[in-house]
């Protein structure tokens, strides 16, 4: 689960060209689940469910100010 400066990251290069902050591992893939956000962490766009070893992006929510 990483925090990305990019807005809607398609791609592992999108992910990581504008800096990325990595909140945890994914902990599971059912049911709902709470992260942890640094509280220095306004400047990053969207949340992303990303996988390192293959490097593909599975998911992507866009954060807003508010």
């Amino acid at each position: 689960m990483l925090l990305s400066m990019h807005p809607d990251p398609e791609t592992s290069a999108q992910v990581k060209e504008q800096g990325y902050v990595e909140l945890a591992k994914l902990k599971g893939n059912v049911g709902n689940q709470n992260y942890e956000v640094p509280a220095d962490a306004a400047d990053y766009r969207s949340v992303v469910i990303y996988c390192r070893p293959f490097k593909v992006v599975f998911s992507v929510a866009p954060l807003s100010e508010g």
